[in-house]
Parts: structure tokens; sequence; C-alpha cells
């Protein structure tokens, strides 16, 4: 029961965080940048998805390879040594799995 009511307040507090794709990566994610300053990491996602976007919508000058380089070296400039030692290797990790998986079905979108 604890179980449930933890998961239910932690995806109600995770509304609004821009990190992950989707209800269950976002918590993941959330959970890993916990201890770290959220806040500055939640601009470093924004700003990818945003690069993200305008390419995807064909309005950015960005390539995809570009925005995760750019992401990378936005978690790498805070201060936070847990989100340079923990969270920018973990999250690194996860866009290079969803870049090879979409490499792999040819649908980087």
């Amino acid at each position: 029961m604890r179980t449930i009511f933890f998961l239910a307040i932690l995806l109600a507090y995770v509304h609004g965080w821009s990190c992950g794709e989707g209800k269950f990566t976002e918590a993941i994610a959330w959970i890993i940048a916990a201890p770290a300053d959220t806040a500055s990491i939640n601009k470093c996602c924004e700003a990818h998805d945003r690069n993200y976007d305008n390419f995807c919508n064909g309005i950015g000058s960005i390539s995809l390879q570009t925005a995760d380089f750019l992401f990378r070296k936005c978690l790498e400039n805070t201060k936070s040594k847990w989100t340079r030692f923990v969270v920018k290797p973990l999250y690194s990790a996860a866009i290079s799995l969803n870049s090879l998986w979409k490499r792999i079905f040819r649908n980087p979108c």
C-alpha cells in the first residue's frame, strides 16, 4: 500500500518534469535527478526537447546529434557533482539507447 501511495505522489510531483518520454521514464528520470538541482536538470531537458521538436518539425538548424551533445554539455556545466557524475552518464546512456532504437527503425522523430 505504501508503494502505491509513493508512486501516486511521485507521479503527481513529476507533472511539469521534461526529462523522459512518458510517465514511467519521467518518473525514473526524476528519481535519478532528485538528489541534485532538479530545476537545472529540467532546463537542460526542456532545451533538448525543444531542439528535437524543431528538427522534427523542419524548423531547426541543429541536428539530433548536436542536440544530444548540447544536452550533455548542459548537464556537465551544472554545479552539482551528482548531476555531472551520476545524472549525465545515466541520461546519456538513455539517449544513446533511444537514438539506436530510432535508427534501427529508421524513425528519428
